[in-house]
């Protein structure tokens, strides 16, 4: 892994870390809400799933404990929730803010652009405690900034761009939501995430990844899968 990019990925995190600390973030973030399963709010992203094992050692080492001490919220506790976004396309939004042909254009764009770029890695290591929702970081080399910018590129050639707000447009890294909360969450939740703030959890090889449709928890009830892209070996 490129040390230098890593070195990078941790200042943006500490600016992340900053700003939701003294209340001025301005990155999207989902709003809390009282039912996320049922939420018929809907995205289009591109999405990488963990390996069995991976999302195992999540939910044991870092879900549960949570969930013993603060049941209200809602938990990425099965597999098929646990996911990073590697590149979003439209945030989620009732009605949506895409339409079919959108799908198919992106679709079309993904099938081009993925396979020209390598499989690579996260290292998935530390807590980030958001407004809403609280996240497992993934670290990893620059494959990940030059496929991101790639399709940002190619999202606004065909029409459809990416309509998030990010901290930085050069520097990405792995987030991966395993909480949403419903409420304020306790203090014990809190002091919990600070706890486990610099836990490592293993790492995450990417080979492929989704163009999907969802709700903000990637729930079965609204996940539609548009297509699977393999990155090259």
């Amino acid at each position: 892994m490129s040390n230098n990019y890593i070195t990078q990925q941790k200042q943006i995190i500490r600016q992340v870390k900053d700003s939701i600390h003294q209340r001025q973030s301005k990155l999207s973030i989902v709003e809390m809400r009282n039912d996320y399963e049922n939420d018929d709010a809907i995205c289009l992203a591109s999405l990488t799933f963990p390996s069995k094992d991976i999302a195992q050692t999540i939910s044991k080492e870092i879900i549960t404990p949570l969930q013993s001490l603060d049941s209200r919220h809602f938990y990425y506790s099965s597999e098929e929730l646990l996911h990073i976004t590697i590149k979003n396309v439209r945030t989620v939004h009732n009605p949506p803010l895409f339409k079919n042909e959108d799908v198919v254009k992106v679709h079309e764009l993904f099938t081009q652009i993925v396979p020209n770029f390598q499989s690579f890695t996260f290292r998935l290591e530390g807590l980030i405690l958001f407004p809403t929702s609280v996240s497992l970081t993934g670290y990893c080399n620059e494959t990940l900034k030059k496929l991101v910018q790639a399709l940002d590129v190619g999202l606004r050639e065909i029409g459809v761009p990416d309509n998030k707000k990010y901290i930085s447009d050069t520097v990405f890294f792995g987030n991966m939501t395993l909480c949403r909360f419903t409420d304020e969450p306790s203090a014990s939740f809190q002091n919990k995430v600070k706890e486990l703030q610099n836990l490592y959890i293993g790492e995450m090889r990417v080979t492929e990844i989704s163009l999907v449709i969802c709700n903000a928890v990637c729930h079965p009830k609204t996940k539609k899968v548009i297509g699977t892209y393999k990155l090259s070996q």
